[in-house]
């Protein structure tokens, strides 16, 4: 019987699949990525140089895996999963049914199983900078139109979880118009990246109604109008504006701060309301 000839690995391409297990089982920096190769290996094989060139090897077979936070994320494979938004409702209700039905420990290797099962689902995560910022206010207004959650990467390496709410081009400047306990506007130049999550939203209850209230003594000339706002008129140190689709507690609470230099004008509805809203907390102190 014949000898079989050994089977010849290629060193370079073990070390890419090496590279790419290690990137689906998390997300991490060019340092973390070289510590954890190399605690495998006999010799420190693995440094910047040769894991650089395996990433992009791996981007090169369409494989993307943008630098966000100086740390390295798959976000599309060739052989990932494209769920829609039924396939990822029924896991959220099998996901549900299970810890509510399975024992401690064997949730336990459940919840370890999708943890694995999500490195294989394809994310939207896009890196935001001058080249794709464009690409990254499309993702954006995606998950508006699908009523996704999205994380925002700052640049500060902070992240922050808000409803989309829309992009805002003002003075040539792009702004993600975005709600997180407020309305915030955020300017893009500011994030490093824009990821859309598995998460729905509802947002909160808003204005349909226009809201006019007048602003007078020193407030009505240092105030500065909002983006949803507009002036009706400014007559004997009196500021007027109306505003509209804000959310009604936002709202009080931001004209409450004003003091005795702001009043609701209209509508009669919206003064009765504020006004009980007044009553209701002095009652609560016993006034």
């Amino acid at each position: 019987m014949a000898n079989k000839e050994p089977l010849k690995k290629n060193l370079s391409s073990m070390q890419v699949l090496k590279t790419l297990q290690l990137l689906l089982e998390g997300n991490y920096t060019m340092q973390e990525l070289v510590d954890n190769l190399n605690t495998k290996e006999k010799d420190a094989i693995f440094n910047n140089s040769v894991i650089s060139k395996y990433i992009n090897t791996c981007r090169y077979l369409g494989i993307e895996i943008p630098k966000i936070h100086n740390k390295y994320y798959v976000t599309k494979l060739p052989f990932g999963l494209n769920l829609t938004d039924i396939d990822i409702n029924l896991l959220k209700n099998l996901y549900n049914t299970a810890k509510d039905e399975l024992t401690s420990s064997y949730f336990k290797s459940f919840d370890s199983l999708i943890v694995k099962f999500n490195r294989f689902i394809n994310k939207k995560i896009v890196r935001v900078d001058k080249g794709t910022y464009q690409f990254a206010c499309e993702v954006f207004e995606q998950a508006i139109k699908r009523k996704r959650k999205v994380n925002l990467l700052f640049k500060n390496n902070l992240k922050l979880e808000c409803i989309p709410l829309g992009i805002v081009d003002t003075n040539n400047k792009i702004y993600f118009k975005i709600y997180s306990k407020r309305e915030r506007m955020i300017d893009w130049g500011r994030l490093s990246g824009v990821e859309i999550l598995q998460e729905n939203y509802n947002y909160p209850y808003k204005n349909k109604q226009i809201v006019t209230y007048a602003l007078k003594n020193k407030l009505a000339y240092r105030y500065e109008l909002r983006e949803n706002e507009k002036l009706e008129s400014f007559d004997d140190g009196i500021k007027v504006i109306s505003i509209k689709d804000e959310p009604q507690e936002e709202l009080f609470s931001r004209l409450l701060r004003y003091g005795a230099d702001c009043e609701i004008l209209s509508p009669k509805t919206c003064r009765d309301e504020i006004k009980q809203f007044l009553e209701d907390t002095l009652a609560n102190y016993g006034v």
